[in-house]
């Protein structure tokens, strides 16, 4: 029988096996929420070293000082706003008091800056060269810390390459220029093209400061408890009544939540998309011809994406104010992340489904038992980490009644290809050392196939603690175990829902079984990312329309589950 705790604790590692372990990435950790404790700030180069040790499966190169590592480099720089380039000092704290009690007033004022493959509340201070980000849980300090270090250390070795290599930036832009590449420190024509997207438009500039400096990063935690996350979760919640819920002269009798993103239920629903295809096409004929060549393809049947799919990743390249028609008939309220948490709410009435206006791949038998629909649909942009966890726990504490919980995520999967879906039926979570076991509704039915991909029942999955906090030992504990299913946010969510069917906190390395509860539950993970192969790494390569079809096969599950529930109700 698998081992229903893969992590659990082993004979101990001699001093010369230490290296690479999973008790080198417990240290790693350990160390650097420790230093973060007890002093105003630390330096990133003192966390470097324990990094190093732990070798991350994310970072294969970092203790080799002669070669850069572009996928991790990548990946940080996607990760972290552009002023990373001239950033001394990185503050993490849950609200605006936090900073001003520690000395940095207005923050919120501070101009705000973004990055590219990452959604978290951010301002910078140029004066100051001080980045504020605004956290909700520990998964927030286990990633700004690590992206700071893979950063740090990337840059810092290309740095010296190429000072060494090119005695003046003239030389590296006559190497561009003539080749599009940096062949003298091994960026060939494959790898320079990924790191000058990852730049972003100011890539030369910002290519001129990694030759000008070396970084030299501190990072600063204002405030880490427990009451100060919930505080931050507190107040989105009260943003969303407030902004939403008050125009409900009648509170709903039912709600059912969706993690997943902002984009699926509402294409799946609106029918923006089947209205403004013609506009669609022409754009992406116009404006994005490599597209439109995708398109051709599925026309002709040489590409086997259903051509609805495809209008939904190609609406996104249209004007926002094209939207506003279909969001009024179906009557969605949106509401915008606050200065707290980077989450956007969507909520929707079920009464106001159109049968006509949503997907032909959804079926509504008894469009007046939907029309008669007192219920809500609250589809909330799904949260890094543990932040999953004050999240629901805060919409299961002040809603009345909750018919459905459903999780969409994302995964690093150990057994399957970019773009397959699994469906777990127990969830290791490092957070807690718990193992759920979960009556996941879709190991039962899943009623939509994948022409692209597999779906894979009754998987076995882990949620870690962060990207960068895994390598290969741990990775082979899992896949010795079967659990293959490698994600951040279903162990964080589970914990939640035990608190709201079990009478007593969650508890602590256990097994939990939530296989009888009071309502609906259903997760689905889709491959974003499969680690053991260097060429599909999170870094190397982005999820685009092969991650199209997974995302809107879980989504249309999830509704026409909701659907057939509200059917069924009495």
């Amino acid at each position: 029988m698998d081992n229903l705790n893969p992590t659990a604790p082993t004979t101990p590692p001699q001093e010369n096996k230490y290296l690479g372990t999973k008790e080198s990435i417990e240290l790693h950790v350990r160390a650097y929420h420790s230093a973060l404790k007890g002093a105003s700030q630390v330096t990133v180069s003192s966390l470097t070293n324990l990094y190093q040790k732990t070798q991350p499966i994310l970072h294969p190169l970092a203790e080799n000082e002669n070669v850069v590592d572009t996928s991790p480099l990548i990946y940080s720089f996607l990760r972290l706003p552009s002023c990373i380039d001239h950033t001394q000092k990185i503050i993490m704290g849950q609200m605006p008091e936090v900073f001003t009690d520690q000395g940095y007033e207005n923050v919120e004022k501070w101009p705000a800056v973004t990055a590219q493959a990452r959604r978290r509340m951010m301002h910078y201070s140029q004066p100051k060269k001080t980045l504020a980000c605004f956290i909700t849980s520990i998964s927030d300090i286990d990633d700004i810390v690590n992206l700071a270090i893979a950063l740090q250390l990337e840059c810092n070795k290309f740095h010296t390459l190429l000072k060494k290599h090119y005695p003046t930036f003239k030389k590296v832009t006559d190497s561009i220029e003539k080749d599009n590449h940096l062949g003298a420190i091994g960026l060939d024509q494959n790898e320079f093209p990924k790191l000058k997207r990852a730049l972003g438009k100011d890539w030369k500039k910002r290519l001129q400061n990694i030759y000008k400096k070396k970084l030299n990063l501190h990072v600063q935690l204002l405030a880490g408890s427990w009451i100060d996350y919930s505080k931050a979760v507190q107040r989105w919640w009260k943003n969303i009544h407030y902004k939403a819920l008050k125009d409900h002269r009648a509170p709903p009798k039912t709600i059912y939540i969706i993690s997943s993103n902002t984009h699926s239920v509402l294409n799946l629903l609106s029918g923006f998309s089947k209205h403004n295809k013609n506009k669609i096409l022409s754009f992406i004929k116009k404006e994005k011809p490599y597209l439109y060549k995708e398109y051709q393809k599925i026309k002709n049947k040489q590409y086997f994406l259903n051509e609805s799919d495809f209008l939904y990743y190609s609406s996104r390249f249209l004007k926002k104010s094209l939207k506003t028609p279909s969001l009024k008939k179906l009557n969605l309220k949106g509401v915008p992340a606050s200065h707290y948490l980077d989450i956007d709410t969507q909520i929707i009435p079920l009464s106001s489904i159109n049968p006509k206006n949503i997907d032909s791949r959804l079926k509504i038998k008894k469009p007046q038992k939907i029309k008669d629909s007192n219920a809500l649909i609250f589809n909330i942009d799904y949260p890094l980490g543990f932040s999953a966890y004050h999240v629901l726990n805060q919409l299961l504490e002040h809603v009345k009644q909750i018919k459905g919980v459903y999780i969409i995520g994302k995964a690093a999967v150990l057994n399957s290809e970019i773009g397959d879906i699994q469906i777990p039926k127990a969830v290791f979570d490092e957070h807690s050392q718990n193992t759920y076991l979960v009556n996941n509704y879709f190991n039962r039915e899943f009623k939509h196939e994948s022409n692209l991909g597999s779906v894979l029942r009754n998987q076995k999955s882990v949620s870690v603690l962060g990207t960068y906090l895994q390598n290969k030992a741990l990775l082979e504990i899992y896949s010795k175990n079967n659990f293959t299913v490698i994600e951040m946010e279903n162990g964080p969510y589970l914990s939640a829902i035990t608190e709201a069917v079990y009478p007593q906190q969650t508890p602590k390395n256990t097994i939990v079984d939530l296989n009888s509860l009071p309502f609906d539950v259903g997760i689905i993970n889709y491959t974003s990312d499969t680690p053991y192969s260097k060429a599909k790494n999170l870094g190397a390569h982005r999820l685009t329309l092969d991650g199209v079809e997974p995302v809107y096969l879980a989504a249309r599950a999830i509704l026409q589950r909701i659907i057939d529930l509200e059917e069924n109700s009495s």
